[in-house]
């Protein structure tokens, strides 16, 4: 693929799996791991460095791994997610602030993969998490969150897309359960009835996809080229909005 270094995406057990798996995979030599903010963490905030470091224990013998950078965005977490759920709701029949979020933290390491020649972004989302649905990490919004960062000119690696819980845990030497030993969310479980279930409209969730969540990072990212070129820094309010008004 032609790139030594990678830009990692360090949340909890699943993003390290990924780097290790993407590393077998693509030699990397070496990875730039990125800790993103939403300002809805909640629990430990060293979490994210003892999953670095665990990172190092695993390949730190085969890749150079380079102190982490800390990213984020209010402005454009509030945009996505926040500001516009009304509108979002009335249109699609759905507003979990989980779904762009993801796109969210994916999108803030576009301008870091930038300057870094257009390295690639190892993300650790799987299509399933052992029969659990997770409609942040549904298979067409994983699609789509590739193809957004593809048009900003940076992969969007998925090397556990498709492994088991099992697998996962072998990559990172096992013992280190999902959901352990990382950050969590104030909004953790908004999509999730008391019983434990998912319910979504299927059909409404496709147009969300197709008519705001791709549209919207292709529109960030084109507000981000625009910024490298002169242009005023972004609204990003106005941005979302003009997708929605398009």
């Amino acid at each position: 693929m032609g790139h030594h270094r990678a830009i990692v995406e360090v949340a909890g057990r699943d993003s390290v799996a990924a780097a290790v798996a993407a590393v077998n995979e693509h030699g990397f030599r070496e990875l730039v791991p990125t800790v993103a903010f939403t300002g809805t963490e909640i629990g430990d905030r060293e979490a994210p460095m003892r999953a670095v470091a665990t990172l190092r224990t695993l390949i730190g013998d085969r890749t150079v791994i380079h102190d982490p950078i800390a990213l984020s965005d209010p402005a454009l977490w509030s945009a996505m997610n926040a500001r516009c759920g009304a509108e979002v709701q009335r249109r699609f029949g759905l507003c979990s602030p989980c779904l762009a979020c993801h796109l969210y933290l994916h999108l803030l390491r576009v301008p870091l993969a930038w300057s870094n020649d257009n390295a690639p972004v190892i993300a650790g989302e799987r299509n399933t998490h052992d029969g659990r649905i997770k409609l942040s990490q549904m298979p067409e919004g994983i699609d789509a969150a590739i193809r957004v960062l593809e048009y900003g000119g940076v992969e969007l690696l998925q090397p556990i897309r498709h492994l088991s819980g099992e697998r996962v845990s072998e990559l990172v030497g096992g013992g280190w359960d999902q959901g352990a030993g990382q950050l969590g969310c104030q909004l953790s479980g908004n999509y999730v009835n008391f019983d434990g279930t998912v319910t979504y409209d299927e059909e409404g969730y496709r147009r969300y996809v197709a008519e705001y969540f791709e549209p919207v990072g292709r529109a960030v990212i084109d507000a981000w080229r625009a910024e490298r070129e002169g242009a005023p820094a972004a609204d990003f309010d106005a941005v979302v909005r003009s997708v929605l008004e398009g």
